[in-house]
């Protein structure tokens, strides 16, 4: 299905947004190995631009390293069409779960299946510190929202806070941040380039006849000769 307008605008804003808080790194369709393609992710330590914003939880996480993942949601239907995969994951888990309830060492696994829910697989094996969904305004309602997601609103001006995502420890960033410098690299690659000519395909500028000859006499033009770019001898007038 081919991307539509207003998803390519939530991307962007949603890269804008994430830009100006101070993230390093910021890319879209960054491909997250068995999670899938995330819409933009972003890794850095975000900038208190202003303290009263809240766009995360006031507390020493956000002043650590960490990476955050933004799901753009054009229309209602997109946003059910993604429950609807996950759904195949979370039923997934619970088959596993199924064959290992008879062990009380997997016993976890029941509540973990039994939770799963919209945009749930992205915290099964937590890949980023915190979640957000954006979206035009009015699509959702907040009771609507993933557990741990957040939630951001764009008007086409402005990106808008409205819930702050839960934090979510991570073990390891370091393979968040190789996807999102491959996903930057494959837009660069994929860009137009502009070739530059070999110094050899560079044609010399044509040098006037009279500016040759004055030059090889090593004399120089008179006034005349340089209004009307042509020595005397040489000029129409």
């Amino acid at each position: 299905m081919p991307e539509g307008s207003l998803h390519r605008e939530l991307k962007a804003a949603a890269r804008r947004w994430l830009w100006e808080r101070g993230y390093a790194a910021v890319a879209e369709e960054v491909v997250i190995p068995s999670l899938g393609v995330v819409d933009v992710a972003a890794a850095g330590v975000w900038k208190r631009a202003n303290p009263r914003e809240p766009s995360f939880d006031p507390r020493e996480h956000v002043d650590r390293h960490h990476v955050v993942f933004v799901e753009c949601k054009a229309s209602r239907a997109d946003y059910l069409h993604d429950l609807g995969r996950q759904m195949h994951f979370a039923f997934a888990l619970q088959e596993r779960a199924a064959r290992l309830t008879r062990s009380r060492r997997h016993r976890r696994w029941r509540h973990a299946c039994a939770a799963l829910g919209k945009f749930d697989t992205c915290l099964v094996r937590p890949f980023a510190n915190l979640h957000y969904v954006l979206t035009p305004p009015k699509l959702l309602q907040a009771r609507e929202l993933p557990r741990r997601w957040g939630w951001l609103v764009s008007d086409g001006a402005s990106v808008r806070v409205v819930r702050r995502a839960a934090w979510q420890d991570v073990a390891e960033v370091g393979a968040i941040e190789g996807a999102i410098a491959r996903a930057l690299t494959r837009r660069v690659m994929a860009a137009p380039s502009v070739e530059r000519p070999c110094p050899a395909e560079v044609a010399e500028p044509a040098v006037p006849r009279w500016l040759a000859v004055r030059v090889a006499g090593a004399e120089c033009p008179t006034a005349a000769e340089a209004s009307c770019g042509e020595p005397r001898g040489f000029c129409s007038s």
